[in-house]
């Protein structure tokens, strides 16, 4: 099993719900574990709800999935205006108004990444492990 999907997908709330219900059916089809299934929609719905409250003034962002019999991949491409990626959130307590999505991707993820896209923009990306 090898799948590849590349979604362009709004800058809208409504879009996030709709990459879930897409990568779920994928996922499902795939034989993929309810529980690993559920851990990868989690870190994708809070990646793309990152998107959505700020890539401005991008209004559309891309998620491509890679998925093969050992992991599923991810990445959330934005090209608004990034942000300082010496700050990240992460160093902000869990229980924070903002930043806890990052803290739940990197927790339920065997990998993680946040990286600024060139030329403008995001790029968060996670895999996890396939059971």
């Amino acid at each position: 099993m090898n799948v590849r999907l590349t979604l362009s997908l709004p800058r809208d709330n409504a879009s996030v719900p709709m990459a879930r219900r897409i990568l779920s059916t994928t996922l499902t089809s795939a034989g993929v574990t309810e529980e690993c299934r559920n851990d990868i929609l989690l870190a994708l719905a809070e990646a793309c709800a990152n998107a959505v409250a700020h890539a401005q003034p991008a209004d559309r962002y891309q998620v491509m999935v890679s998925l093969d019999q050992v992991e599923c991949r991810i990445e959330v491409v934005d090209a608004g205006h990034g942000f300082d990626h010496q700050a990240t959130p992460r160093g902000m307590p869990l229980l924070a108004e903002h930043g806890r999505g990052l803290h739940i991707i990197e927790a339920v993820s065997d990998g993680f990444d946040l990286r600024p896209n060139d030329p403008s923009g995001t790029l968060l990306s996670f895999v996890k492990r396939i059971a």
